[in-house]
């Protein structure tokens, strides 16, 4: 029989006893429990005995209420016949204040696996991903993303990065269902108050432009050099930092993309910046 046991994968598994997690354990409301009927199938025991010890606890009424559960349901017995029968739930706690006085080595490889049940489940439900949404339900917040750029005349990118940075993600399909409305919401304001963004006066434009020394033309080379470098750099440190689920994992992921459109707009300058700094480079090294 221990040979048996040894094999099983969780966490011992008789082949006479069901002592899978999800078997013996289950959610009600928002909390875990078992059922005396399984108490008394997974320790070979006649359930109406399982009851009658959980009646006769010596324990007070407080813990009891807070931990065990009468329950009726009607059972066939044959011939169409049905009959009431009575069983109880129970918390964790309820469990082992019932099964301390089982003794015995089988008993205790028993209350063992149980009690890693009740905690393989409780890891089951923390690390239960929230639930995410569907290009169907992220409808309303493209269509608010819309009025954004509309009405603020931004590019995409920036205004996708603008609810990225506010909601701590780095796409808005990591968006949880009951962060879209809020989402939403959030786009609205700044469609309607411009918050985000403070009032400035506008500039005259300068109608000749300004005229960049050939200094100045190869620092900004250099600028144009480095944002690229720090851009492919973000990218790259994004995923490691998910994984260690770091705060500036979004930041990392705004920092690696939103760069790049500003930086296809500017390619005459740039190509023209890089052409200044190799012709002063090629004069200071002879």
């Amino acid at each position: 029989m221990e040979a048996i046991m040894a094999a099983t994968q969780f966490p011992f598994q008789p082949n006479f006893y069901n002592l899978e997690p999800k078997y013996l354990i289950s959610l009600a409301g928002n909390e875990l429990r078992t059922t005396s009927a399984k108490v008394a199938d997974a320790f070979g025991k006649l359930h109406k005995n399982i009851i009658q010890r959980i009646e006769s606890l010596d324990c007070s009424a407080e813990f009891a209420s807070a931990n065990f559960s009468a329950h009726v349901q009607q059972v066939e017995v044959g011939n169409g016949a049905k009959r009431d029968s009575k069983h109880y739930e129970m918390t964790k706690d309820g469990f082992m204040f019932l099964v301390m006085g089982f003794t015995g080595k089988k008993a205790a490889m028993i209350k063992e696996a149980y009690i890693n049940a009740f905690n393989w489940m409780a890891g089951q439900l923390l690390n239960k991903p929230e639930q995410k949404t569907t290009v169907d339900t992220r409808t309303p917040l493209r269509d608010a993303v819309n009025m954004l750029v509309a009405k603020k005349k931004l590019m995409y990118p920036d205004a996708y990065a603008i609810v990225h940075q506010r909601f701590a993600v780095g796409h808005i399909d990591e968006l949880t269902q009951d962060q879209i409305p809020q989402a939403v919401e959030y786009v609205h304001q700044l469609v309607l108050e411009g918050e985000w963004m403070p009032a400035q006066k506008e500039l005259p434009l300068v109608q000749k432009g300004y005229v960049l020394t050939e200094q100045e033309a190869a620092a900004l080379s250099g600028v144009f050099s480095w944002a690229k470098r720090s851009a492919s750099l973000l990218k790259d440190m994004e995923a490691p930092l998910r994984l260690l689920k770091s705060s500036l994992a979004p930041d990392a992921f705004d920092g690696g993309n939103e760069i790049w459109p500003h930086l296809r707009n500017t390619e005459k300058v740039r190509e023209y910046a890089q052409q200044s700094s190799l012709a002063l480079q090629r004069r200071v090294l002879g």
